[in-house]
């Protein structure tokens, strides 16, 4: 089993991840971290999403709870404003082939008060913030 502590035994799956935004915007430029527990369940994340001609955002989540059903609540900073919500989605243990290995695909959903974040545009509509990415171990595993 690969530990979930050592940093370097798992790897973010770029071509496979992606945010969207409610407002129209998507992005694959995004860096951050999966929390996972010993079970390998999502424990949390931080992820900073650069948008075009968008501020950065960071959203993070510290004690998301649940196996392959996750969820919990989360945080969206953009600059100083500050926004919370529920964060649901699930992690998902991936099996690859005959191999024994497996990889976990996460998607996560949540959706900000447009009023506390006071950007241009989102006033409106409450923000929904969806994600898609994959975990994959940077070895593979023997049965």
């Amino acid at each position: 089993m690969i530990p979930n502590t050592d940093p370097s035994a798992w790897r973010i799956v770029m071509d496979a991840s992606e945010a969207t935004l409610s407002s129209g915007h998507e992005t694959r430029d995004f860096d951050g971290s999966f929390y996972l527990s010993p079970d390998e369940s999502l424990a949390g994340f931080t992820l900073r999403l650069s948008l075009p001609g968008a501020p950065e955002l960071l959203w993070e989540s510290a004690s998301l709870e649940g196996g392959t059903e996750v969820r919990g609540s989360s945080l969206l900073h953009l600059g100083r404003r500050t926004a919370r919500a529920d964060v649901s989605g699930f992690c998902a243990r991936v099996p690859v082939g005959l191999t024994g290995s497996s990889y976990l695909k996460i998607v996560l959903t949540a959706t900000f008060s447009p009023l506390r974040l006071r950007w241009p545009g989102w006033r409106v509509r409450p923000v929904t913030l969806r994600l898609f990415s994959e975990i994959r171990p940077t070895v593979l595993r023997s049965r």
